[in-house]
């Protein structure tokens, strides 16, 4: 998979980004990929109720850190 260029302005922008904002940035992505897992989750095991998707989904990223 390639990944498309960035354009020289949003290089500007993150490169002139605080600490703080660039979190933000980041705990959004995190926050946005769960909710995407959990989605697909939900399309895989249609049977499962909300609260087991998301503790699943839970199990799977932590450990993905690992």
């Amino acid at each position: 998979m390639e990944l498309e260029r960035l354009h020289p302005v949003q290089i500007q922008r993150f490169r002139s980004m605080s600490f703080r904002e660039k979190m933000a940035v980041a705990q959004g992505l995190f926050r946005m990929a769960r909710r995407a897992r959990v989605e697909a989750v939900r399309k895989i095991h249609p049977g499962l109720g909300e609260e087991e998707c998301r503790r699943l989904v839970a199990k799977e990223f932590a450990r993905s850190r690992t």
